[in-house]
């Protein structure tokens, strides 16, 4: 059986752009850091107010890291395919312009870090989990990662994700600070946009720069200062 890859597509309406993860378990692969790396090249160079709004489609929004590459490949290889997730990750968390993730499913892993590094994020009340399975896997999270649970969770949430693993449903994770509202499937795209467009215009100001303030330590650890 051939694997499917995540290739990311991109569509624009009007102020808003949408990057699509798809529609299998969108893994950050190697073909999903290229074609995010593309996306946002090309939103980020789009004149004019925009927000950005990343989104999947069936069950998952990002089922996280290749693990299943990684595990026939050697440290060197797998090192520098992690760093080029977080150099993404980067990428989001100081983006130039507001970003809201629209989460219609599961987020797991280096997903969860995805939806973290957006402004603000809505997901799906009725199906996926946020969660970082590490502890459940026999792995730890890099310096990078680590930094961005510690700046953009509580102390005690952070604590509690990582150490047990646990898995926030969508009323969970609100509570949890991963994201704003849970809403239907429905609302999924209409409640991102009233999180996002109101705020198109700062995509011409200084919010870039801001968010790089604000964010420094931990795109310090993620190699993107």
């Amino acid at each position: 059986m051939v694997r499917l890859m995540s290739e990311p597509t991109l569509t624009r309406d009007g102020e808003v752009f949408v990057i699509n993860f798809g529609d299998d378990l969108n893994t950050t692969d190697h073909v999903w850091v290229g074609g995010m790396n593309a996306a946002l090249d090309e939103v980020e160079a789009a004149d004019g107010p925009k927000v950005l709004i990343t989104t999947g489609a069936g069950k998952h929004y990002s089922n996280g890291l290749d693990v299943e590459w990684m595990a026939g490949e050697d440290s060197a290889d797998i090192i520098t395919y992690v760093n080029s997730v977080e150099k993404v990750l980067g990428r989001i968390l100081a983006f130039p312009a507001p970003t809201v993730a629209a989460i219609n499913g599961h987020a797991f892993g280096a997903g969860a870090f995805c939806l973290l590094a957006h402004d603000h994020a809505v997901m799906r009340e009725d199906r996926g989990f946020v969660c970082w399975p590490e502890v459940h896997l026999g792995m730890g999270f890099s310096r990078g990662l680590l930094a961005m649970i510690q700046s953009l969770l509580s102390p005690s949430i952070a604590r509690d994700t990582v150490i047990t693993g646990h898995r926030y449903g969508a009323a969970d994770a609100v509570a949890a600070g991963f994201v704003d509202e849970a809403v239907s499937l429905d609302s999924l795209m209409s409640s991102a946009l009233d999180r996002g467009l109101p705020h198109a215009a700062t995509a011409e100001s200084s919010v870039g720069l801001i968010k790089k303030q604000l964010h420094a330590n931990a795109l310090a650890a993620l190699g993107t200062s």
